[in-house]
């Protein structure tokens, strides 16, 4: 911190006790003090902060997003809506800084295309947080990669019959289990280290807590249909993945 030069001339003279200039002594001090005490604190709150925005490294961006600039821009209007009522805001936060492979945390097309066969810290995720939620929790994250074949309804159902899930007809499969998973498989053979998977297997996770509207399974499956359809676009297999621009009504299985 930068003195003025009055206070530390005020501050180095030598005046003896009970003399006039005594009480100017004191009342530069005084002045002195309280100018110390408040610079103190504005440096105090400039290095929480500093430490807050360090935080932010891996947490939710600071700064509220237009959900159309969400994942990329990857939302078309039908995704754009449906985010705002998961949300029941305009805005949202992407998760910042790096991963554990010291790629970008926020989403990019072009990141998720390159990345679909390697591991969760390298591939390219959108996470999404509602702005003023101190849960930790996202609203959803979507995740992509590459795969050798969809699951069937039936071996879906026979694996786990206790579930309510509602199927859609989308790419090679598609369909949300109760308010956590939506699940959106498409043709798009791409090649990786570990050769060739002829599917994209694209996930989204979604905290059932935060979730608002009354047509939760279906915006959830719109928001992923639109950035699925992005990326197979990206991928040069758009034509194979069959997903459409409007996505139909799903059809609700109860156990």
């Amino acid at each position: 911190m930068r003195h003025s030069p009055s206070a530390g001339s005020a501050g180095s003279a030598g005046l003896e006790p009970g003399t006039a200039p005594e009480r100017v002594h004191h009342r530069r001090r005084r002045r002195l003090v309280t100018r110390s005490v408040a610079a103190a604190a504005t440096i105090a709150a400039l290095a929480g902060l500093s430490a807050c925005s360090d935080d932010k490294d891996d947490s939710p961006d600071a700064s509220a997003t237009p959900a159309g600039r969400i994942c990329d821009g990857a939302l078309d209007e039908p995704a754009v809506a449906a985010l705002k009522r998961l949300g029941g805001t305009d805005a949202f936060e992407e998760l910042t800084g790096k991963t554990a492979g010291g790629q970008p945390n926020r989403f990019s097309l072009s990141r998720a295309a390159a990345h679909l066969h390697d591991g969760t810290e390298l591939r390219s995720r959108c996470t999404v947080y509602v702005p003023g939620d101190n849960s930790g929790a996202p609203l959803v994250q979507l995740d992509f990669q590459a795969a050798d074949k969809p699951p069937t309804r039936s071996g879906v159902e026979k694996a786990d019959p206790d579930k309510q899930r509602t199927y859609y007809p989308l790419g090679a499969y598609a369909a949300t289990t109760e308010e956590n998973s939506t699940v959106l498989y498409f043709a798009c053979p791409t090649k990786g280290k570990d050769g060739t998977k002829p599917y994209v297997d694209a996930g989204v996770f979604s905290s059932a807590n935060q979730l608002k509207g009354h047509s939760t399974s279906k915006d959830r499956m719109v928001i992923l249909n639109s950035v699925a359809r992005h990326l197979a676009e990206k991928l040069g297999c758009a034509d194979k993945a069959q997903l459409p621009s409007t996505v139909p009504d799903g059809e609700s299985v109860t156990p």
